[in-house]
């Protein structure tokens, strides 16, 4: 069964995006071709499932940032070479040499560039072929006893070190009859093996990619399991594009799987909630998280309502589109998937009475899915209050301290529920009032 997700969570957690400022994707989109960068979305679309392969990914991207390696290669040239592999496979050699010929005498009548692009295209293949020669180079000259990524080596190792290919690597085709024999070997003996390589290549570009990242932020890498009550436990957790970014830690089990959070605005609930999303998200893709450890059990999907809109094309008001995010969330939840969920500011966009109420009930029935972890924030303290008594449910709060009349944010979680009430103080400081006070005739 995939992992589930959907667009709102997407959009809440910036996870996607190579144009979108500050998106989780181009955090680790360093990337050298562009199959790479296909690839590396592929994996960001569809998260894994299982554990074993979420560990696997992760060991495969750990032993190559264990042995910085990286990857010489040129995406103009992989374009290139790749573009080459569309072209129609010739039959045999005699084709192939009538077909170039024929090029030849186009490019001496005509003034045509078929042949010399062809050429081009062979020349591109042949530096692929050097670069992924240099790649395995590497690999068997820095290789560890065990050795995750063994498997795609040996592939690697099987393609590169054919004796036929690597006679081809090193010639450039002058004359028509080299070129017709290229074309040739390429598009039809060896056709599916350098297609082959040029997979294995993009998928070595991708782990390259993240494991660099990995290595100049001090990521660690999550570990997988299979369901054993507990939903995941996480210490000094951070978000991982902020600087300077204050870790947390968390706990969230089946005898407690819902986290009811607290704190003023601007003490970093919503900062800390996306953060947990994201790890979340990316621990299932198998890619390294900021923090000091993260142990988690494999999950069916991730929900969040941080951010979300109104619609006027469907005629929703803010907290109609509240309630029926609320909805899908809780046929998902009631369907027996298990899911992580975060709700921030539940029905903030309706009255404080009818939002406490909503806001009570909802939290009560959730709770009692205890396959699933919740983190659910409010400013509507008195919540808490009415939940005390729920052994499943646990309560923190981000603190807020003044300084004068200056507040000021720790951003370390505290355990209990928060008695801060700071939003008189920061309209006063930002001297709002004053700005709205009416004008006396002395004033003119």
């Amino acid at each position: 069964m995939p992992f589930i997700t959907d667009k709102q969570t997407l959009t809440d957690l910036n996870m996607l995006g190579k144009y979108k400022t500050g998106s989780i994707f181009n955090l680790f989109n360093r990337v050298k071709t562009r199959g790479g960068e296909l690839l590396l979305e592929n994996m960001f679309i569809a998260p894994l499932a299982d554990a074993q392969s979420i560990n696997e990914r992760a060991a495969h991207i750990q032993y190559l940032q264990e042995l910085d390696i990286t990857l010489e290669i040129n995406r103009d040239s992989m374009d290139l070479a790749s573009q080459y592999f569309t072209e129609r496979r010739p039959s045999n050699r005699l084709s192939a040499v009538f077909n170039n010929y024929r090029e030849k005498m186009q490019e001496v009548l005509y003034r045509s560039q078929s042949l010399l692009i062809h050429q081009k295209q062979i020349d591109a293949v042949q530096k692929i072929l050097l670069a992924g020669s240099l790649l395995l180079g590497q690999l068997q000259k820095k290789e560890k006893s065990e050795n995750p990524c063994k498997a795609l080596q040996d592939q690697l190792g099987k393609i590169i070190n054919d004796p036929a290919l690597k006679q081809l690597r090193a010639r450039y085709p002058f004359t028509v009859q080299q070129t017709a024999q290229c074309q040739y070997l390429f598009l039809n003996v060896f056709r599916e093996d350098i297609q082959r390589l040029f997979q294995l290549l993009y998928e070595m570009d991708v782990y390259i990619s993240v494991a660099k990242t990995a290595r100049e932020r001090n990521l660690v890498y999550a570990r997988a399991m299979n369901s054993n009550g507990e939903h995941f436990h996480i210490e000094d957790l951070r978000h991982p594009t902020l600087s300077g970014a204050i870790g947390n830690s968390i706990t969230l089990n089946k005898e407690q799987n819902l986290l009811f959070l607290t704190g003023a605005n601007m003490a970093g609930k919503s900062t800390w909630m996306k953060t947990l999303g994201i790890s979340f998200y990316l621990a299932h893709m198998g890619f390294p998280v900021a923090a000091a450890l993260m142990n988690f059990s494999v999950m069916e999907g991730i929900f969040t309502s941080i951010n979300v809109p109104d619609d006027i094309s469907l005629g929703w008001s803010h907290f109609y589109a509240e309630v029926m995010r609320v909805k899908l969330v809780a046929k998902e939840v009631s369907s027996g998937k298990k899911l992580f969920v975060l709700f921030d500011e539940l029905f903030k966009g309706t009255n404080v009475k009818d939002a406490y109420d909503a806001t009570l009930v909802v939290t009560q029935k959730l709770a009692r899915y205890t396959n699933c972890a919740f983190v659910i924030s409010t400013h509507i303290i008195e919540v808490g209050e009415a939940l005390k008594d729920k052994e499943n449910i646990q309560f923190q709060y981000m603190p807020t301290l003044m300084k004068g009349a200056v507040p000021q944010y720790t951003y370390r979680l505290a355990d209990g529920i928060t008695e801060d009430r700071q939003g008189m103080i920061i309209i006063e400081n930002e001297k709002i009032l004053e700005m709205l006070k009416p004008k006396t005739r002395e004033d003119d």
